[in-house]
């Protein structure tokens, strides 16, 4: 009888177990949690969705210190529709919708991820915040914000790109790596001899220079501006505003154009706001200057007499060849030189 007893005393409080468990899992509120991964110099921030409820479609906003870190690019982390991140002043926007008539997802899931490259040493944090969640009925609810702290150590001084060995920029190449406004590439190398275009040359020199501007009153209004990468924009957009760079005749932008040698000394004297210099400059003194356009000229000069820019083989300028990175990096080191 005492065995009996004590058998049903056991079942009573596995069904009671069960049920508060139950009664648990229904309670649970959906919320947010962030995870870091760590390579190199990139870091890529992880945002996951626990104790989802028939998620169909989900908005958010990522944050970080744009002082530390460099946006690379980002992602949404499930099957469906997503528009382009929109980034903007350290905040990426995410938005993310399942199509047709279908469940939403339950449990954990992965709803974004974000990579940067570290620019300076220190701890810095990333959050997520203003999360919506919208179930397939079209329900709207919140859930929270996370915030994660990512140790932010650069601690070598020597940067190994396995083919910079015996180039004439080596140690400007290392120097501006060692500085974060460039990296190499996954695979180790650095591709000094790479051209450059509009767009990477933009975002070098603003990452370089720091963008500090806060008005992004006026967005590109470029016919093309739906070309340039979203992770470029910003560093775009601050490029404009400051008068560095800008569009051509018919509206475009030129995104993907190979910038150079004349666009490049003349974003570099801009950067410089020395207008005074273009002004005053008198015709420089390379082998080729009947072929540097009337428009070149004086930034060309400013260059020489300024010392951000030499001649290539021959002292020619060589107005319309395009620009190298490893050219790049000289140029943007000398700006900073000369702030």
């Amino acid at each position: 009888m005492l065995k009996k007893i004590t058998t049903v005393f056991g079942l009573m409080l596995g069904f009671v177990w069960l049920a508060a468990q139950a009664q648990a899992a229904a309670e649970a509120v959906p919320s947010i949690s962030l995870k870091s991964a760590v390579n190199g110099q990139e870091i890529t921030v992880f945002v996951t969705g626990d104790h989802l409820k028939d998620l169909y479609a989900y908005d958010l906003i990522i944050s970080y210190d744009p002082g530390k870190l460099v946006y690379q690019n980002a992602s949404s982390g499930a099957s469906g529709f997503g528009v382009d991140p929109i980034v903007k002043n350290g905040d990426i926007r995410i938005a993310h919708t399942k199509v047709g008539k279908i469940a939403g997802d339950n449990g954990t899931k992965e709803l974004a991820s974000a990579k940067f490259t570290r620019l300076d040493s220190g701890t810095t944090s990333v959050s997520v915040h203003d999360v919506k969640l919208v179930d397939s009925k079209l329900n709207a609810a919140a859930a929270g914000k996370a915030e994660i702290s990512i140790e932010n150590s650069i601690t070598s001084t020597t940067i190994a790109l396995k083919d910079i060995e015996g180039h004439w920029a080596k140690d400007s190449i290392q120097e501006a790596v060692r500085q974060g406004w460039i990296t190499g590439y996954a695979n180790g190398t650095f591709q000094p001899n790479k051209e450059v275009t509009r767009t990477e040359f933009a975002a070098m020199l603003i990452r370089a220079l720091g963008d500090n501007s806060t008005d992004r009153s006026q967005p590109l209004k470029f016919t093309d501006v739906q070309q340039i990468p979203p992770w470029a924009r910003p560093l775009v957009e601050a490029a404009v505003l400051r008068g560095i760079m800008n569009g051509y005749e018919n509206g475009s932008f030129g995104p993907g154009k190979l910038i150079t040698r004349a666009e490049m000394a003349t974003m570099a004297i801009r950067s410089l706001n020395l207008a005074e210099a273009v002004k005053n400059s008198d015709q420089p003194s390379f082998a080729d200057n009947n072929q540097i356009p009337a428009w070149a000229k004086p930034y060309a000069a400013a260059v020489e007499q300024k010392g951000i820019m030499k001649g290539r083989s021959g002292n020619m300028f060589a107005p319309g060849a395009h620009a190298t990175r490893a050219e790049a990096v000289v140029v943007i080191l000398a700006v900073l030189q000369r702030q």
